[in-house]
């Protein structure tokens, strides 16, 4: 048997050399160890005996080292593990060779230990014992994920993973060889554990990944110091043991609660110190009530950690942000967890092997139950779905949101109740603490088993009073002039005397009554300011951070005394005393509630909002004296903050945490007092001086978000005081600025200066002070908009059918068409704060409404009526299973419900009760008819029902259900009214406008306001579709625009709201919510009633809208819809205006209409469309003279026409007789007819074209296929037989050839020899965006060619030309084309025209180099940019190079009128172009400052 060495050697006495070669040895005994492990027998039962042999060893290892807690636990666990593994395995009789080897090792090593007993009476081996522990552990994990994944790994292959097991297995080896080699020696070797928690297929990954730019919240990880001190025993191993079951239905949650003070963060501290030991702890997360962002940065931080943790982690993760500026930023939760955790965990779940543990401390702490809700539902229902081996302790106290939520889940989330331990075991812990502590700190007497129970007892269960007893008994935090036996004494007296109920509070009375003379008003003052500026911060502050923030009126040396003398002895209370850089904090939340509730604390009591004018002073004070231009020195404005390398740096070291603190808050301390016109006055010369500063650093400290809060504080905070009225106006221009430039400025801080500033509004207070101190930045050189847009903010969200504001308007509840999940969002931010959801998934949500004092919001789902608590988070059901409805509505006060039950037989309404649950109201009509209902908040509440001419208006009490009113008449509608379209839109049919004396009939086109108490009636254009509570407002749809229009006839306008499926409006008016098929809009209304008139989205456009048709050969002419005036118009394109305008059916044209029934003769003489009255009709543009086709007097239905090249014939296609007319356009007269085969006819022809001299005809139709004729029979084009996506097709000028676009392919087709070839096209860029490509073909018949251009209609917007008979491509163009939702575009060889509901533009298709340039004059281009370079306007507002450089960032109103690269001229509306001769950017933006201003912050 091998024998350790004399315990005589020291490790002094070791030099390397020989340390090495005693690895070598130990190594070289573990492999040549003559043990059963190591006879590798291959007989029956062979495995059972490696495997038992392990386990007894193990065993025995564990029996030896119970006395040393450092090894103990640890040693436990790995046998229990392995005893599971190797029965698994060997039930299978099949192990790994390398498995097989490890087993070989850990037996050698045992049995060495086994044998060297001198371990018993030596704890210096403790540190050699515990490392080697701790690496059995991790093996045991190894064998654990081996034996449970061992036949998925196969099934993928395990020649893949083989090699990876090895490499792990030898990697175990070395570390035990190493740690026998140190037990030998006792030397100082301090051997690494080799941890494998993954196979890894690379060993490089997760290498160079910087994700330094995702979130992290700082201070909230663990804190080694605030373990538990050898108590709570059952409890840790409870957690112990359900941290390593490795079974698949094991939570992957447990919840530890237990009320304030029994010891639940320093039992969560102990697990993640040991599992951080043997590097399994993924993440420690420790909530402060005080910091929000930590809320917002929980699965950041969490996703870090863990990234740190593993590379593989790490490398999934940097896959899934990798280009997502937008992801890594994001305050959405949900989001967050999916992308964050769910995703990259789930990623390496196969090949990941033992327990990963994520620790969050102090969940109570995260907020109040609203701001939690929607992190408690992730925490619930998320966690439960992660890999096996991911495991979430939580700690916190038993809120009822918290309660509720995890009680309700608990199948799948294990919870234990600190209350329910068993109170002799709590107290054996207490006393177990009591003489740790003690023992350790107090030398001069030692107490007995009397006293120590006494304090015990005093305890009640609560760790927390046995700490702050300790401390106090020690001394520490005290001055001399008493004995711990004194201390003692006075403690057991103060706490009889004392509420023996709240033993905590008595504690806290004893500690500060012992520090703080109360009856000396010096010493109390100083308490009071210095405890109340800790507890009136934002978040928590460091000793240095409150020397330079306290006061205006305490000297520098004073602010330093007084928090010295008040803190010097509080250590027992408060952490981070003792270093001047660390946050001052309450040790433990009940101390912080005691301080704030009078009746507890009494003398002690602070009131914080009296420190927040002191703050106030501080922070002002602060950012007049470090707010400076280009704060950390940004190089270049081309790029995103999260892009420039070494930012976080540069920011650590040029913004103080007192600054940064400042900028973040200080609206904050002074919307919290009082109006001061001192601090008014001290804000206004802030404003005025650091306002763009000011944003940049709140750029850089990803705070932008909270600057538009900040100015609506100020708002209210000085609202209505005359006498600063100016500050007033600066704080609401301040606050649409940040509204509408926050997300640039959040992107990129250069573009405070060099994008927001230039765009804002020119009329602007913020524009007028500020703009002349930047003159190298980009300038607005025609058509600004001088006033601010009303909509502030914009999100993306699909198909938003239901909304509704909360009384207050601080919450605004979407739902969405057909889903099943209601989203209330922040209506200032539009951030979500929680989402609701019915218990049924497949639920609609059909109705929302909040209740009144919003303290719960109602809504009703498919079949239930659900009521969801708002402050508690309860979801209720109030009614359930009922059939379901037509239509619900809720009243505005949610205290009632109707249905609305539209049947074959009958149509029935019903109205229930919500707090009685009881049926109050039940109408039913014979026949199926629509009804039209609602009800009234005039009279205490009705409801009001119209139930046909025949019945009339029905009135009913809403208290009583009682009939009290009928008026037996009906609306005298127009014959033009449909009742069955009106029934067809559903929600927005039916309504009441709520003063209860008018009911509202809509149509598609128009809307019926009948009065049925005086019978009249008016009508509306547009469509209604909401009404507001006050009921003197209506909001319409007409056309694309949504009005809001109230009784005194003054009128608020959106246009181009692309399709409003729902509005809501604030209960104050102040906010209009819009949503339409792709986005959620919220519009500020302030003030709009006090204009005549007035658009929402920058200025009115000109009247007329052109839709395009058609474009003249020679680009002088193009043919319009006009979607106001109902004709065809002419437009001369060097006017600008239309110079003909007739009859015709004004409908813009789409991709698939047909585009040959209006268009330009080929040398532009004529005219050709057809008119309603199914006659074609020629318009000679020279002379003005309109010339008819009549067909004799038939009915016809002509769906083409066409020209010939000489403009001598025209050629109609005759749909309904399924012929071709050949006419001679001098005589009117029909020369030639084509009978088309019944198999050919067109039904639905798309397109209809000729050859130059009409001698063959095709047209396209809409399953694809192309006809072909000639004069006198049918061409097959067999060839296009399997092909789809028909694009385009066009006749060569010598008729020899036809040539179709088709599948990205152009085929030539011998029109002679009726013999084809395809010619596939030069690949392209494949799109990015969401849009189609679709290949038009263009003739240049100035140079004989014949080419085709395709465009692709997405995000990138780029067009290309090729040569047609080729199919090389000549030349690509950006189209830099602001709109995603193009009605026409028609290319030509030289433009592009393009047409959308609120403009056309021409744009070039000249790939000529040339200057960026956003102006008609070349004086205003770009020259600091090569010749050359292209600049895109993407749909987010930015205008990015070719080399995705931002540029700058351009607001959403200027999307649409902004004369783009390449523009030739815009119709429809005037363009705004912009001035870039001067434009300071990239590395020499810092040039946009004059330098010579007088403004000190610049």
């Amino acid at each position: 048997m091998r024998q350790p060495q004399s315990a005589a050697v020291k490790p002094s006495d070791i030099d390397s050399k020989e340390l090495g070669s005693s690895v070598q040895a130990a190594s070289q005994a573990l492999k040549s160890t003559d043990t059963i492990s190591g006879r590798r027998l291959e007989h029956e039962g062979y495995y059972d005996r490696v495997g038992q042999s392990v386990i007894r060893r193990l065993s025995i290892f564990s029996d030896l080292v119970q006395k040393f807690a450092d090894v103990h636990p640890y040693s436990k666990t790995a046998w229990l593990i392995i005893s599971s593994a190797v029965t698994i395995i060997t039930d299978t009789q099949e192990m790994d060779q390398n498995i097989l080897d490890l087993f070989v090792t850990l037996d050698s090593t045992y049995e060495f230990i086994e044998e060297s007993r001198e371990i018993q009476n030596h704890p210096s081996y403790q540190r050699i014992l515990s490392s080697l522990a701790k690496q059995t552990l991790e093996c045991a994990y190894f064998i654990q994920g081996y034996a449970k994944k061992r036949n998925f790994w196969i099934r993928v292959g395990m020649n893949i993973i083989g090699e990876p097991i090895r490499l792990r297995v030898q990697s175990y080896q070395d570390s035990f060889a190493k740690l026998l080699a140190e037990f030998q020696t006792r030397s100082a070797l301090h051997t690494e554990i080799s941890v494998g928690r993954l196979l890894e297929l690379n060993k490089s990954m997760g290498e160079n990944l910087d994700l330094n730019n995702l979130p992290y919240a700082s201070g909230a990880g663990l804190h080694i110091g605030k373990e538990c001190l050898g108590t709570r025993v059952e409890v840790l191993d409870e957690i112990v043991d359900w941290i390593n079951n490795d079974d698949d239905d094991c939570p992957r949650l447990f919840w530890l609660a237990g009320s304030a003070g029994m010891g639940k963060s320093a039992i969560a501290h102990s697990i993640a110190s040991r599992f951080k030991s043997i590097k399994r702890l993924g993440s420690f997360f420790c909530f402060d009530k005080n910091s929000v962002e930590r809320r917002d940065r929980i699965f950041s931080t969490i996703a870090r950690d863990l990234a740190d943790l593993d590379p593989q982690i790490k490398h999934e993760l940097a896959k899934i942000i990798k280009d997502e500026t937008s992801l890594r930023h994001t305050t959405d939760l949900q989001l967050q967890w999916e992308k964050f955790i769910s995703e990259p965990l789930h990623a390496i779940s196969e090949v990941s092997t033992g327990p990963i543990l994520v620790v969050i401390d102090g969940l109570d702490e995260s907020g109040d139950p609203i701001t939690r809700r929607e992190l408690l539902k992730i925490l619930e229902k998320e966690i439960p779905s992660l890999p096996f081996n991911i495991r979430f302790l939580i700690t916190s106290r038993p809120e009822k949101d918290i309660l509720l939520s995890f009680k309700n889940s608990q199948l799948h989330i294990r919870s234990k109740m600190m209350n329910n331990i068993l109170e002799t075991e709590t107290n054996r812990d207490i006393l177990t603490y009591f003489k740790t502590t003690l023992k350790v700190g107090i030398e001069e007497v030692s107490f007995g088993d009397a006293e120590l129970k006494r304090l015990v007892d005093l305890s009640q269960g609560l760790f927390q009073w046995a700490y702050l007893a300790s401390e106090f008994l020690i001394g520490l935090r005290k001055g001399g002039g008493s004995t711990a036996t004194d201390r003692y004494r006075n403690l057991i007296n103060t706490q009889r005397i004392q509420s023996i109920n709240d033993p905590l509070d008595a504690m806290y009375n004893q500690i500060l009554s012992s520090i703080f003379d109360s009856s000396n008003p010096l010493v109390m003052s100083r308490f009071h300011s210095v405890i109340g500026s800790i507890l009136a911060a934002s978040e928590p502050l460091s000793r240095t951070d409150l020397i330079a923030l306290r006061g205006e009126n305490v000297s520098l040396s004073g602010r330093k005394t007084d928090i010295k003398v008040v803190l010097e002895y509080m250590g027992s209370l408060l952490s981070g005393i003792n270093d001047p850089f660390s946050p001052i904090r309450p040790l433990h939340l009940s101390f912080r509630e005691y301080l704030l509730d009078h009746n507890r604390s009494c003398e002690f009591c602070i009131d914080p909002t009296h420190f927040h004018r002191d703050f106030a002073f501080g922070c002002l004070r602060t950012m007049m004296e470090g707010l400076r231009f280009n704060i950390c020195d940004m190089s270049n404005s081309h790029i995103r903050n999260v892009d420039d390398k070494g930012l976080s740096e540069r920011v650590s070291s040029s913004i103080s945490s007192q600054l940064s603190y400042s900028c973040r808050y200080w609206g904050q301390h002074v919307s919290s007092m009082a109006f001061d016109p001192l601090v008014a006055g001290k804000v206004e010369k802030f404003l005025d001086h650091g306002f763009l500063p000011w944003l940049e650093v709140l750029s850089l400290l990803g705070a932008v978000s909270g600057a538009a809060k900040s100015m609506s504080n100020l708002i209210s905070w000085c609202s209505g005081k005359e006498s600063h009225q100016t500050l007033c106006d600066f704080a609401v221009d301040a606050k649409r600025f940040v509204q509408l430039f926050g997300g640039a400025i959040a992107d990129s801080s250069p573009h405070v200066y060099l994008s927001a500033l230039p765009f804002c509004p020119q009329e602007s207070v913020i524009y007028k002070k500020f703009i002349s101190q930047f003159p190298n930045t980009l300038r607005i050189a025609s058509e600004p908009i001088h006033d601010w847009p009303l909509g502030w903010h914009r999100t993306v969200t699909r198909n938003v059918e239901y909304m509704s504001f909360s009384h207050g308007g601080q919450y605004l509840a979407v739902a969405n068409l057909h889903k099943d999940i209601i989203r209330v969002l922040d209506p200032e931010t539009l951030a979500t704060l929680w989402t609701v959801a019915p218990l049924d998934e497949d639920d609609c949500i059909r109705a929302v409404q909040f209740s009144t004092g919003d303290k719960s919001l109602v809504f009703v789902a498919l079949k239930d009526v659900y009521s969801f608590d708002i402050l508690t988070g309860n979801l209720t059901i109030l009614l359930s299973n009922f059939a379901s409805p037509y239509r619900v509505i809720i009243s505005q006060d949610a205290r009632f419900v109707a249905f609305y039950h539209y049947l074959d037989t009958e149509s029935k309404l019903t109205v229930w009760n919500l707090g009685t649950r009881e049926e109050i109201i039940k109408i039913h009509v014979e026949g199926k008819r629509t009804l039209y209902y609602g009800f009234s908040n005039t009279n205490n509440g009705s409801f009001v029902a119209y139930l046909g001419m025949d019945i009339g208006v029905q009135i009913w009490d809403l208290e009583t259900g009682a009939l009290i009113q009928l008026f037996p008449i009906g609306p005298q509608l127009p014959d033009s009214f449909n009742e069955q379209d009106a029934c067809q839109m559903q929600s927005h049919s039916f309504m009441l406008i709520p003063n209860g004396k008018q009911i509202i009939f809509n149509n598609y086109d128009r809307s019926y306001l009948w009065n049925y108490r005086d019978n009249s009636l008016l009508t509306v254009e547009g469509r209604c579709l909401d009404i507001p509570p006050d009921g003197g407002s209506i909001i319409i749809r007409a056309d694309r625009s949504i009005l809001l229009r109230d009784k005194n006839g003054s009128e608020l306008s959106c246009p181009n709201t692309n399709g409003a499926f729902a509005t809501a409006l604030s209960k104050d008016g102040n906010k209009l919510a819009i949503s339409d098929v792709e986005h959620l809009d919220i519009f500020d209304l302030d003030g709009w009633q006090n204009c005549a008139r007035r658009e929402i989205r920058g200025s009115k456009s000109t009247p007329s809208r052109p839709s395009l048709i058609d474009v003249s050969s020679d680009k002088k002419y193009f043919l319009a819809d006009s979607l106001e005036s109902g004709c065809y118009e002419i437009w001369d394109v060097e006017l600008g205006r239309p110079i003909r305008q007739f009859p015709g059916s004004a409908k813009s044209l789409t991709y698939y209409e047909p585009t040959s029934s209006r268009i330009f003769s080929p040398m532009s003489r004529y005219l050709g469309y057809v008119s309603d009255k199914h006659t074609v009709n020629l318009y000679n543009i020279g002379s003005g003279i309109m010339k008819d086709f009549p067909f004799g007097g038939r009915k016809v239905d002509v769906g083409s026409i066409a020209f010939s090249q000489d403009e001598t014939l025209m050629a109609t296609l005759d749909v309904s007789q399924g012929k071709i007319h050949t006419w001679n356009i001098d005589s009117s007269q029909i020369v030639d007819t084509l009978t088309i085969p019944s198999h050919a006819q067109p039904r639905h022809p798309l397109n209809f074209k000729a050859s130059p001299t009409l001698r063959y005809f095709a047209y396209a139709l809409w399953d694809d296929n192309i006809s072909l004729f000639n004069r006198s029979h049918p061409i097959s084009l067999d060839f296009l037989t399997g092909t789809s996506n028909m694009e385009d097709f066009m006749f060569s000028a010598d008729e020899e050839y036809m040539i179709i676009s088709r599948e990205s392919k152009i085929f030539h087709f011998n029109l002679i020899t009726e013999k084809h070839r395809a010619i596939s096209l030069q690949e392209i860029p494949k799109s990015p965006g969401s849009g189609r490509r679709f290949i038009y073909l263009m003739s240049n018949s100035d140079i004989g060619l014949y080419q085709s251009s395709a465009f692709v209609m997405g995000t990138d917007r780029e067009g290309y030309v090729w040569d047609a008979f080729s199919g090389q491509l000549l030349h690509s163009i950006f189209l830099n084309y602001p709109d995603t939702s193009i009605e026409r575009f028609i290319p030509s060889y030289q433009y592009l025209f393009t047409s959308t509901s609120s403009c056309t533009r021409v744009l070039t298709l000249d790939p000529e180099e040339d200057w960026i340039r956003f102006s008609s004059n070349e004086q205003h281009s770009l020259q600091t940019l090569p010749r050359g370079s292209s600049a895109t306007l993407r749909p987010d507002g930015w205008v990015i190079t070719q080399n995705d450089e931002l540029l700058f960032w351009a607001p959403q109103d200027y999307h649409q009128r902004l004369h783009i690269p390449k523009l030739k001229f815009m119709i429809g509306m005037k363009a705004t172009e912009l001035d870039l001769s001067s434009f300071s950017h990239g590395q020499s933006w810092t040039s946009c400052i004059d330098r010579d201003g007088s403004n000190p912050n610049l």
